[in-house]
């Protein structure tokens, strides 16, 4: 069932962007909004109920797990960077792109630390071994209707994240297509929509094919989460080393050397999956040299 609603969660996004991007951002803002104002009750609910106490010890297993934990939390944090791919898509980029930037970064943090801060304070994680403490939080808040909440707000979540990123890699395929890293076709426009529909099928095609083979090869939960999550570090780490030249003599020379320096220990703590985001690296590499020499 699971991979069902899944499947039909990729066809729903492709579907409404394949529409245009306006339609898009409405579904999306709906969706926001609906996960915030949850995600906001679960806390507030909450809050009578955190124990200081229930912060000690703060790190009951050591340091190294946090190291695991906080390259899974990589995958939490990609969608404020999606605003880059889709700034051409602003009226007035100039201006809408830094505030959007920003704006993220800050509701994101609050919102995470505040979930995290329930989660810990009401020991909502050992409610019964519990693998979905949310689902306890929401019950603290909502009573018996709780666990179907957190279901519903779980649909919500994924459906807005793949929404999101169906319309911003289409947008960076889109760009990779103009310049010469993909065929020229899939950059070609709809004239009604103005959406790229081949770049859009080249972001929702493996995405489905993917959860086919998760599906057949048993990927765990972790892991499946850890490759987007190596992928988004290894952009970051090369990211930073640009952002090192790019910056050199700027008054903000420091972050990109921070940035780096973070990515890079945070690698090691992927795994064996960070293979996965080098072969896809290498082929991309090796597919504009080829064409390169095509020319």
């Amino acid at each position: 069932m699971i991979y069902i609603v899944a499947a039909l969660i990729i066809l729903g996004t492709f579907l409404i962007n394949y529409r245009g991007i306006v339609i898009s951002g409405k579904v999306q803002l709906a969706v926001i909004v609906a996960i915030v104002g949850l995600l906001l009750t679960a806390v507030i609910a909450s809050a009578p109920l955190v124990r200081v106490e229930n912060f000690s010890p703060f790190f009951p297993n050591g340091i190294l797990p946090i190291g695991v934990a906080a390259a899974l939390i990589f995958w939490s944090y990609l969608g404020y960077e999606n605003v880059s791919n889709v700034a051409e898509e602003f009226k007035n980029p100039k201006r809408d792109f830094h505030r959007s930037i920003v704006l993220s970064v800050v509701v994101i943090s609050t919102l995470y630390l505040s979930v995290a801060i329930a989660t810990v304070g009401t020991r909502a994680y050992a409610a019964g071994g519990s693998v979905a403490p949310f689902a306890a939080i929401l019950s603290n808040a909502l009573g018996v209707y709780g666990g179907v909440t957190t279901g519903v707000l779980a649909v919500f979540i994924i459906f807005g994240t793949v929404n999101a990123y169906t319309t911003g890699m289409s947008r960076v395929v889109y760009s990779l297509a103009k310049e010469g890293g993909l065929p020229k076709a899939v950059a070609r426009i709809h004239p009604k929509t103005g959406v790229p529909p081949l770049a859009l099928a080249v972001v929702s095609g493996p995405s489905m094919i993917t959860l086919v083979a998760s599906y057949f090869l048993n990927i765990d939960l972790q892991t499946a989460l850890l490759i987007p999550s190596g992928a988004a570090i290894l952009v970051y780490v090369i990211g930073s080393a640009s952002g090192i030249r790019l910056l050199k003599g700027s008054r903000l020379r420091l972050y990109p050397w921070i940035s780096l320096a973070v990515s890079l220990i945070m690698l090691p703590f992927v795994g064996v999956v960070l293979v996965v985001s080098l072969v896809v690296a290498l082929f991309g590499f090796f597919y504009r040299r080829i064409r390169g020499l095509r020319r």
